[in-house]
This record gives structure tokens, sequence and C-alpha cells, in this order.
């Protein structure tokens, strides 16, 4: 048996703070991590703090977490088989191989407050991939990808909740680009980009 870790946050960010004011959950925001120092994370999400719309899938560094002392996470403990271990682990690692090819959901990410959902081929919000984590895991997920509900599927496992700073240790940026500075025309360049993508599969 080995473990796979479900990261719900509350973070210190203005898009955060209004997405759980809309749907009055504790928790905005939602990630993977596949090992037990919890030295990294994955998820869809923004690339970098500066531009919350060019976001995709992420390789996150704790750090991100550990950068507001008013950020608070919940970390959920799922031990699994080792086949569907190995079966998550090969979804993340496809993902992280095929970067380019996975977008952002934002149709989805916008109807999110109203309980809509909008279905694109490799395209995700944070939900949406946890959502389909624990499918893959052959752990029992509620019918909708919501952070709410994967909480309370996941009620029976262990969890530890607190302050992000008092709960994960030391670590590195690694891969994870948040605090990378980009310039105005290169980040409308990749909003543009990653737009298209998703736009020219909804139309195929």
């Amino acid at each position: 048996m080995k473990n796979i870790y479900m990261i719900f946050s509350a973070t210190d960010l203005k898009i955060g703070k209004m997405i759980r004011f809309v749907t009055k959950n504790s928790y905005n925001h939602c990630s993977v991590c596949l090992q037990p120092d919890l030295g990294r994370f994955y998820s869809f999400s923004r690339v970098y703090r500066s531009n919350p719309l060019i976001g995709g899938f992420v390789t996150e560094s704790p750090l991100r977490y550990t950068l507001s002392s008013r950020t608070r996470l919940k970390i959920i403990k799922i031990p699994v088989s080792d086949i569907r271990y190995n079966a998550v682990k090969e979804l993340i690692s496809d993902m992280r191989e095929r970067g380019d090819e996975y977008v952002y959901n934002y149709f989805s990410a916008a109807g999110y407050p109203f309980g809509k959902k909008f279905e694109s081929k490799n395209a995700y919000t944070c939900a949406e991939f946890a959502h389909t984590v624990l499918k893959t895991a052959g752990i029992p997920a509620p019918e909708k990808a919501n952070i709410y509900e994967m909480e309370l599927a996941l009620s029976g496992y262990q969890t530890t909740e607190g302050r992000a700073v008092d709960i994960l240790g030391n670590t590195v940026w690694g891969e994870d680009r948040y605090l990378e500075h980009v310039g105005k025309t290169r980040q409308a360049i990749q909003m543009a980009k990653r737009f298209r993508r998703l736009v020219s599969r909804d139309s195929c």
C-alpha cells in the first residue's frame, strides 16, 4: 500500500478570497501530492503569481503556500494499492511530459460558483483534476468535481488541518515558476495561446 495526499487550501490571494465568498466553502483550491514529505504538489492553477489568467498544469512548490502566514491547508492522506498509485503516478507523469497539451479550463472556472461545468479535452480546473485523480485511484468520488463535495467524500481519511507555515517543512522552488517575472507582452502572448487552445478544442 502507498498513499496519495489530497490538499485543500484557503489561499491569501484576491481570487481565492472571492471564490470562498461566492461558494461559501472553507477552501478555494486543491492539489495532489504523491510524496510523504509533501515536497511537491500537482494541480491546475496559475503559473505566475502576478497573473491569475495564465493557468495550466503546474508542479507546485509548497513554498507557494508559505508565502503568507494566513494560508490554511487541509491535507488528507489516502491509502491506495500499488497498482492504483502507479496509475495516478502515470497520469501525472503524462501531464508533466506533455504539459503544453493540457490547458486550464477557464470556462469551467467561470461557471464553478454557479454549479456549471464545461468539458473539454485535456482541460481541467484544480477541482476537475483532483476529481480525476480520485477516480484513477479507485476512490469513490462525488458526482461533481466540487471542492466541498470532495471534502465530504474524503472525511473518513486521516486529516491534518492548519496553517501552511506550521504544516509544511523546508523545501525549494524547484521547477515552479510562481515568482518568475514575466513582462506584459509575454503575458499577453501566453494568455492568447492558452485561450486559443481551449476555444479551438471546444469548437471541434
